[in-house]
């Protein structure tokens, strides 16, 4: 039996300790709630600690703001406070950004971010063994071998799983005799589609491994069942061809959602809870979703502008109010969708936001069968 901890895209912001700098407002069209990221962090170390029965924990990536050095310093320093093991992986924001991905304005002008092989190295301490590889593998216990994988594409905010790594991987599956032994596999960005089109929508696209296709045959081969993402800021639970993709929503945006997990007897048992409360925000529930509603009226505006709806800027904009709540209840999970063409003013978008309902299995709570018992 094993029993761990997720959490996901804690983007830990502090200000930079020999400057001063730090994101000063919010970034336009961007819900992430940077500002408060570290009492987020902080409380869901809280609660996972005063579990009784957590062997180890881990984090999907997305550690910090833009890989500023010091908000690597702080996030290595939030995360030892876990009074258990700690495993990371590297998200997109784990890597330098050029502009076109992020806005000059937006970046502490006097640091060098850091690149993932130096993340490797930092985080010697929570999972990588080797700055050369993006990858490493561990049995935090006796029963379940953890296979921490780097999909951060450089100068992308896309996902690609390098050749070498690849490689890496089915030899050290193929080292895997034991049968009854659970393989989970983590990586940042999804390898299932978790909403429609992920894999050649512009607008979704960037959430997926571009070589999902190789991984996923691989892990086939070698009967692996459970892998772990985060990057989509939403709960969600996909199986394709008997392989789970579970996606964890981002501790610094609404829901501020972590998981539970128990692997006994051929299943696994997963079970999710939302922060409730920070210091800053007693009510943290009510404000992230009204706040996160309002963020996405423009992202979505701007969606509708483009191919395949195309609309005039006013009328996206008014249809976007009527949606402001639709993409808060995606990143809830377990999501079920029924607008009109009434509600939306057009039936071919009614049918398109409707197709983002969920499908099972449930996205927070539920119990997979990985073998016959």
């Amino acid at each position: 039996m094993a029993t761990f901890a997720l959490i996901s895209d804690p983007h830990i912001t502090v200000p930079n300790p020999r400057t001063g700098w730090m994101l000063s407002e919010p970034i336009p069209n961007e819900p992430t709630m940077y500002h408060y990221s570290v009492e987020l962090l902080e409380r869901a170390i809280e609660e996972i600690n005063a579990l009784p029965d957590v062997d180890f924990v881990l984090c999907a990536g997305d550690l910090t703001k833009d890989s500023e050095p010091y908000n690597h310093d702080a996030a290595r320093e939030l995360l030892s406070r876990f009074r258990k093991p700690v495993y990371c992986v590297p998200g997109n924001h784990d890597q330098p950004r050029p502009p076109h991905l992020r806005p000059t304005q937006y970046l502490d002008p006097d640091v060098r971010p850091l690149s993932t092989p130096e993340v490797a190295r930092l985080y010697s301490d929570f999972g990588f063994q080797r700055s050369d590889l993006l990858a490493y593998s561990c049995d935090p216990t006796p029963d379940l071998h953890l296979i921490g994988l780097c999909s951060a594409k450089p100068d992308d905010d896309r996902g690609r799983i390098p050749a070498r790594t690849l490689r890496w991987l089915e030899e050290d599956l193929a080292n895997q005799r034991d049968p009854e032994k659970t393989v989970v596999v983590m990586l940042h960005h999804s390898i299932v589609e978790h909403v429609p089109g992920e894999r050649v929508d512009p607008t979704f696209s960037w959430f997926h491994v571009e070589n999902s296709d190789e991984l996923k045959n691989i892990l086939r081969r070698y009967g692996v069942r459970i892998t772990l993402s985060g990057h989509l800021h939403i709960q969600d639970i996909k199986e394709e061809g008997g392989l789970y993709n579970i996606v964890t929503a981002s501790l610094a945006g609404y829901p501020h959602a972590y998981r539970l997990f128990r692997v006994e007897d051929g299943t696994l048992e997963i079970r999710s809870r939302r922060l409730q409360s920070i210091p800053s925000i007693p009510d943290l529930q009510a404000y992230s979703r009204a706040y996160t509603a309002s963020t996405f009226i423009d992202i979505i505006a701007d969606s509708l502008c483009n191919p395949p709806f195309a609309f005039e800027r006013n009328e996206a904009r008014r249809i976007a109010e009527r949606l402001r709540d639709w993409w808060p209840t995606v990143a809830e999970g377990d999501e079920r969708f029924a607008y009109t063409a009434d509600d939306v003013g057009h039936a071919a978008l009614a049918a398109y936001v409707n197709s983002f309902s969920d499908s099972d299995p449930p996205d927070n709570d539920c119990t997979l069968i990985l073998r016959s018992r």
